[in-house]
């Protein structure tokens, strides 16, 4: 009975926002941006599906940083998918902590 009041609470403790992510859906990439910052973003052909985070009014981008190995990564893959016409699957944070109104990257590869 401990556990399962245990489990419980821990369950309602947990914001509601955390399960608030953005996906891109097979998307193809329409344009990628990155400032002198080196922050920068993707725009999809198509507005994030699922429960995008609260804090953005970019309905279709996500946003990654290059100062980090994974946003060179990130910035790598969807270069690679904008060339070669590949569509890209990919999850948002639910945060938009690297540009204040554009949900951050996860997550993501490229599809057919």
């Amino acid at each position: 009975m401990n556990k399962l009041v245990f489990c419980l609470v821990v369950f309602l403790a947990v914001p509601s926002q955390g399960w608030a992510v953005g996906d891109a859906n097979k998307y193809l990439v329409t344009k990628v941006r990155v400032d002198k910052s080196g922050k920068g973003y993707i725009q999809f052909d198509t507005a994030l599906v699922n429960s995008p985070a609260t804090c953005s009014t970019h309905a279709s981008h996500l946003a990654f940083d290059t100062n980090t190995p994974g946003g060179q990564g990130i910035l790598s893959l969807a270069l690679t998918a904008n060339s070669s016409g590949k569509r890209i699957w990919a999850r948002g944070t639910g945060d938009c902590s690297i540009y204040g109104t554009v949900e951050s990257w996860s997550w993501g590869y490229i599809t057919e």
